[in-house]
């Protein structure tokens, strides 16, 4: 018998112009004029200037050496994830492989002066500046068996509000709370095997499993700028 013991963590209250505070001068020099200002586009991976910003105005970031974007993995992520789903039992065939509330800031007041500055000697620093705030939900859950791991269900869904993201956490919260989703696993596995068998394109099969167990596609993707 299939179980998924978890807990679900709430999500947090944000205030999306938190970003405001400029650099002092002798960092922000040598930082705007050669940091990393490569924007993750569909994502919330952060670049070595946005994380400097986010600190100096006390935001918590995040390093997640499993969890990238591009190719990166020798990297990780380093963003704004705060826990969503936990699971509390480990002897269970469903696996959490990870599920996160995700947020990315504008940078906005003197912070963005400040920038704006910079951007004369160097114009890549608009892409920092034509950042929006998003939030996101990202959900994965695998199957174990003997022989290989299946893939059961895996979402990234965005939003421009924290309304819009709560409301979409409680109602696949009230799916998973719901001991019924289980009963669906086992045709997902077997959509699995067909789908490997006819060579089916990865994104149409996590959409297809999205869709039975949640009634909606694998990816809600946002852009950055």
């Amino acid at each position: 018998m299939l179980t998924f013991e978890h807990i679900c963590n709430t999500a947090p209250l944000v205030d999306k112009n938190i970003v405001r505070q400029a650099l002092p001068e002798e960092i922000a020099e040598q930082l705007l004029l050669t940091g990393a200002c490569h924007i993750d586009h569909e994502g919330f991976d952060l670049n070595e200037i946005e994380q400097m910003y986010y600190l100096h105005n006390g935001i918590q970031l995040s390093k997640d050496n499993t969890w990238y974007k591009d190719g990166g993995q020798d990297t990780g992520t380093n963003a704004i994830i705060q826990s969503w789903f936990t699971q509390t039992s480990q002897n269970d065939f469903l696996v959490l492989d990870h599920s996160h509330f995700v947020f990315k800031y504008p940078i906005v007041g003197a912070a963005r002066q400040q920038l704006i500055s910079y951007a004369t000697k160097r114009p890549e620093l608009y892409r920092i500046l034509s950042v929006n705030f998003k939030c996101g939900l990202d959900l994965c859950i695998d199957y174990y068996n003997t022989d290989r791991v299946e893939p059961v269900v895996h979402i990234e869904w965005d939003y421009e509000t924290v309304e819009e993201m709560i409301e979409a956490s409680k109602y696949v919260e009230s799916v998973i709370c719901n001991p019924e989703w289980l009963n669906v696993v086992p045709a997902i596995i077997r959509y699995n095997a067909m789908a490997r068998k006819n060579k089916i394109d990865a994104f149409k099969q996590a959409d297809t499993r999205s869709m039975i167990l949640l009634g909606h596609q694998s990816y809600k993707l946002i852009p950055t700028l």
